[in-house]
């Protein structure tokens, strides 16, 4: 089942000088091909106020590749530069994903961009442990870059309802998206036959037990793209609200493909009760199979709001 509503847009602001939010991003450059995609996205962003820091790391076991780091971390800094972006860089000795939690952690930024091949892109892993260990443990919105570069006209925001897909919300709102860019908020009801079974309601059916279940599911996946949606453009975002029923990884992967979306966002369950942060099945299924760049937001956004 696939169902569309189209809530009123928003009339967009039209002003004399640009939005200048300022915007910190880290970039795990390892000079890999998904890397250099998301060098181009973050040309092509309106980034008028915005610090990128370059951060490259090298195993204490391959030291000898210190010079090709640096010559890396060059070219991406001219790069910046020359769309008048503010870069820095950073080479650093060590275990790569420890490095770059460590690197977060003391910068705070707002976004922090790794590789999908990760930083054993040499090798051929997709998502290797780097990557892995980073996206559960980090705090920070994180995005997981795959080439090639598209353009950004088309966003997948995916949404359950929590609060942390509310936050997500929020987050992209104050994202730096391109004027052209468009959000489709997506809501997937699981189906009837994947729902848990209530046995006391299963002894005593009801008559058209199924249609009233399947009628109160879509209900309440309107309310979730409804709250969403009006999140999205409070900050004048255009937005095209589709229901969805199934699997949703299946679903969600689906839907990408058949649309072209050039970005997909969710949000991601807080902090356990251990020491690192839980992703939950979806998000980490997402950042394996999904087609195209993800982006994945988590609870801790206090410094959105500081700006």
């Amino acid at each position: 089942m696939t169902a569309e509503f189209y809530l009123p847009q928003p009339i967009r602001r039209v002003t004399l000088r640009p939005y200048r939010r300022y915007f910190s991003i880290l970039l795990a450059d390892d000079g890999s091909p998904d890397i250099l995609a998301a060098i181009d996205l973050l040309v092509d962003l309106p980034l008028y106020n915005c610090s990128v820091t370059a951060l490259s790391v090298v195993n204490a076991h391959e030291t000898r590749g210190m010079v090709l780091r640096e010559a890396c971390l060059e070219q991406t800094r001219q790069r910046l530069e020359q769309a008048e972006i503010c870069a820095h860089t950073i080479l650093k000795v060590g275990n790569e994903a420890e490095v770059i939690l460590q690197v977060a952690e003391e910068l705070r930024p707002h976004l922090v961009i790794l590789g999908a091949t990760g930083l054993n892109h040499a090798f051929g892993v997709l998502l290797g442990g780097v990557v892995e260990k980073v996206v559960e443990q980090i705090h920070l919105p994180v995005l997981v870059y795959r080439q090639p570069y598209r353009g950004l006209r088309k966003v997948g925001f995916f949404t359950d309802g929590s609060s942390q897909a509310e936050g997500a919300a929020q987050y992209l709102g104050k994202f730096p998206l391109p004027d052209e860019a468009e959000i489709h908020v997506v809501h997937v009801t699981p189906s009837l036959a994947m729902q848990p079974v209530d046995r006391e309601a299963f002894q005593q059916p009801k008559p058209n037990g199924n249609g009233k279940a399947k009628r109160f599911a879509i209900q309440d996946g309107d309310e979730i793209l409804r709250r969403a949606t009006l999140i999205l453009q409070r900050h004048e975002l255009p937005t095209r609200a589709v229901l969805l029923e199934g699997e949703p990884c299946e679903q969600i992967h689906n839907y990408v493909t058949k649309e072209a979306v050039d970005l997909v966002v969710l949000g991601a369950s807080g902090l356990s009760k251990g020491p690192q942060w839980q992703l939950g099945s979806l998000p980490r299924k997402l950042l394996h199979y999904c087609p195209c760049p993800t982006l994945i937001v988590k609870e801790q956004l206090d410094m959105i709001g500081k700006n």
